[in-house]
């Protein structure tokens, strides 16, 4: 359906003129969630108003193909644009992870004819959810959940549960097993009669990003609405590792808006303590040289980030060019490694920087009305996608034994 081969100079030129424009509606959009973001999580206040500006600043079709009106920007522009939204208000920009995930995975595993008819669907709005995780498997990740024949179609009956951001998404990827016991996606509009969406998510971070329960009850599932993907998890691709660094994107954006908030703080709100025997906090030596831990550190995982951004971008080319099997294993391979390290590197700052927030300005930082703890909450709460030790030994291992990180969906 699309061109996948290397793009040409212009080519090349004219996606960076689309990125750069996507970034800068983006940047303005952070400016505007950032105002109410601190009110939204206290109050809990679900997105929807988000979600509208989130279409009409098209930020949907990013990678929607050209020839169907969408934007097409490199994957690795993608990461830059969730990881600003997400210094405006991380929930709004984790809402966008499955979306270009699942809808990533679409177009490296799906046929023609679905393809077609769900980017249509895209370039007029929709938002794509998911619904993998299953709660009462022996381990996560495990998929018990099957279709069953029904003529020449199937149904599907089961629970679900971070469902991000599917209560309110117009598509759902639903996770299953099919007849042959092979993985697959069932993809099928939220609307269709037998399914419900629940507003049960009550993490203590992340508040708003309606990763709640999903329940199939007897839904109807064409045959056509299937893309099967288990024939991937034995082989590396660019989407494992995409997925992953759109993590430590919103963890990256994190970051940076906990650092505003501190700067902001220093500058607006905090009083000099007594001992420092200054005039103002932001002549404080000590709390100049927190700040400029802080910001380098916010800094340095935002490099880490655009770094494994580019290697992203790369892997996706050289997926679809006829590459051999070999180079591309040692891309994705080396792609996967650079994601650990951005994971690893925005989390440590996303946390730490949140952390260290409290020492800007003293007792009244801890005033509920600031509401400046959502940034911890909400950075520890999306560190647990993925348990950030496993990276580590993964980083480890390749520097100390050359060893490539584990084949699945997860690296």
């Amino acid at each position: 359906m699309t061109t996948h081969s290397d793009p040409s100079a212009e080519e090349a030129a004219q996606a960076t003129l689309r990125a750069q424009e996507a970034l800068a509606r983006a940047r303005q959009l952070a400016r505007v969630l950032r105002r109410d973001a601190a009110v939204r999580d206290a109050q809990r206040i679900l997105p929807h108003d988000a979600l509208r500006l989130l279409r009409e600043h098209d930020l949907l079709n990013l990678r929607t193909p050209l020839a169907l009106g969408g934007a097409e920007i490199a994957y690795g522009d993608v990461v830059r644009v969730i990881a600003e939204l997400a210094r405006g208000d991380s929930n709004v920009a984790q809402l966008l992870i499955p979306h270009y995930v699942y809808l990533e995975r679409l177009r490296l595993m799906g046929d023609d004819g679905i393809q077609q008819r769900i980017w249509r669907r895209v370039r007029r709005g929709a938002l794509a959810g998911n619904a993998s995780t299953e709660r009462n498997t022996a381990r996560s990740g495990e998929i018990t959940i099957r279709l069953q024949p029904d003529d020449d179609g199937f149904r599907l009956t089961g629970r679900k549960f971070y469902s991000t951001p599917t209560l309110f998404a117009d598509l759902v990827f639903a996770t299953v097993l099919d007849v042959q016991e092979r993985i697959v996606y069932a993809i099928l509009p939220t609307d269709r009669e037998g399914i419900t969406r629940l507003d049960d998510w009550d993490g203590v971070g992340q508040r708003l990003t309606g990763s709640g329960t999903t329940i199939f009850e007897n839904v109807r599932v064409e045959a056509d609405e299937i893309v099967v993907v288990g024939d991937w998890m034995n082989r590396r691709h660019y989407t494992s590792s995409g997925a992953q660094i759109l993590f430590a994107a919103v963890k990256s954006g994190i970051a940076h808006a906990a650092l505003d908030d501190a700067l902001d703080w220093a500058r607006e709100g905090a009083r000099p303590t007594r001992v420092s025997q200054v005039e103002h906090v932001t002549l404080d030596p000590h709390v100049q040289v927190l700040v400029g831990e802080l910001s380098t550190a916010a800094l340095g995982a935002e490099l880490v980030l655009g770094r494994a951004a580019d290697a992203l971008t790369h892997a996706s080319h050289v997926q679809y060019a006829e590459s051999s099997r070999e180079r591309l294993d040692d891309v994705l391979a080396d792609t996967a490694i650079r994601t650990a390290q951005a994971q690893l590197a925005t989390e440590q700052a996303a946390l730490h920087i949140a952390q260290k927030l409290f020492d800007v300005g003293g007792t009244s930082t801890a005033l509920r009305r600031h509401n400046f703890d959502r940034h911890w909450r909400n950075a520890r709460t999306i560190s647990l996608h993925d348990p950030i030790v496993y990276r580590s030994k993964a980083i480890g291992a390749h520097a100390l034994r050359g060893e490539a990180p584990p084949l699945g969906f997860t690296y």
